[in-house]
């Protein structure tokens, strides 16, 4: 039976998924079962920052499956406490929990947040068009109505306020309010990018009114926007950051990083996950750290990222149907005027993968590590794309 034919057969019907069977990747380059050749700028949906099989990664992955896999959170780990070390002097004084996945660093995120509030304060004001995870907190938190709407009731104590709008966000905040949760670029919302004098202001309010800001780096960290952490380019620090994706550059591991002076409020039993932080993803999170110091990765990608910035604002004096260009770093938007899914579709048909999200948004998101002549030859076929005989006809239709 072939593959496609086994995903019908026995997987639940959740994803929408497109193009061939890949079987192999390295670097930017994914081959189908067939050795077809497809350029992927969306690697891992953010996740392989370095690109496929990267052989430092690999190396790490073979090394450590040699000593240790797992080891219950009851013991300790060396490779788990090397790497809250490496996230935290790279990032400011605080203390670290490992977990799996970015809603569930959001979800001990949102607990904690609880436990600040001390039973008093519980409510959480979130962004509309935010995107925090599928988990029932993380999706309740999440600021869009087509992820939420069919799980009804939601967990409650959350409120949406309007992005990059600082007089909104006054309105919502209430005495039960507890902490603030936004992303300072959201990705899934359509790569809308936050104003520094609104992040400033946010964190204005959240020390005066003793509130929790928390962060969520989920896409954005390890690199993304030519800074370990985005929250770096706005000069203010946050309470709590999540992070997952990139941190394990292809191996699923989260942390929410807590500012050392409230980690206090959580003690032993009232969190724990069974496979957050294992030996294995510790010590190949570890490897991520020291390969972006080691490559200067942080350098590519503002080289690279202002490279692909005016390239794209190129393609919009070309293409009327470009309405606008968002983002930072190799974080990149292109918002259209038409459905975006349809470009999506012609750029697999091609051998470019990149993605479509929000409706009307095409994203493009490329290894950190990526080369010129990589980025243009994607580059070159989206133009391709984006004037192709079917491409004008969307227009036209719309």
């Amino acid at each position: 039976m072939k593959i496609k034919e086994l995903y019908k057969k026995y997987s639940l019907p959740t994803y929408t998924r497109a193009g061939p069977v890949f079987v192999k990747g390295k670097g930017s380059w994914l081959w189908d079962e067939k050795g077809r050749r497809f350029l992927d700028l969306f690697p891992g949906w953010g996740v392989s920052i370095l690109g496929h099989c990267h052989p430092g990664i690999v190396k790490a992955v073979s090394s450590q499956a040699h000593k240790l896999f797992h080891l219950p959170n009851n013991l300790y780990s060396a490779e788990q406490a090397l790497l809250a070390e490496d996230i935290v002097k790279h990032s400011y004084p605080a203390k670290v929990f490992f977990a799996n996945s970015g809603a569930e660093a959001v979800e001990g995120a949102v607990k904690l947040s609880r436990l600040y509030g001390e039973g008093k304060r519980y409510e959480i004001v979130t962004m509309k068009n935010s995107f925090h995870g599928r988990t029932m907190a993380a999706l309740s938190a999440t600021g869009q109505k087509k992820y939420k709407y069919h799980f009804r009731p939601l967990v409650p104590g959350f409120k949406e306020a309007r992005f990059n709008d600082l007089g909104d966000l006054k309105k919502k905040i209430t005495k039960k309010t507890v902490a603030v949760l936004l992303e300072l670029i959201q990705g899934e919302g359509g790569v809308n990018v936050a104003q520094k004098e609104y992040i400033k202001g946010v964190h204005k309010i959240c020390r005066s009114k003793n509130l929790l800001f928390i962060v969520d780096e989920v896409q954005t960290g390890m690199g993304r926007t030519a800074k370990l952490f985005c929250y770096e380019h706005y000069g203010i620090t946050p309470d709590i950051m999540t992070l997952s994706k990139g941190l394990g550059a292809g191996i699923p591991v989260a942390a929410f990083v807590v500012k050392k002076s409230i980690s206090s409020v959580i003690t032993p039993g009232m969190h724990a996950s069974t496979f957050g932080g294992s030996p294995f993803a510790a010590r190949v999170s570890r490897e991520v750290f020291n390969i972006i110091k080691k490559e200067k990765i942080l350098d590519n990608v503002k080289i690279r990222g202002k490279h692909l910035f005016q390239t794209i604002l190129r393609l919009k004096d070309k293409f009327p149907f470009i309405k606008e260009i968002r983002g930072m770093g190799l974080m990149l938007g292109i918002e259209l005027s038409v459905s975006s899914y349809p470009f999506f579709e012609e750029a697999l048909k091609r051998g470019l993968i990149i993605n479509s999200t929000h409706g009307n948004v095409l994203r493009v998101m490329p290894a950190l590590n990526i080369d010129k002549k990589t980025l243009d030859k994607g580059l070159d076929i989206l133009e391709e794309v984006l004037k192709s005989k079917e491409a004008h006809s969307w227009r036209r239709s719309s």
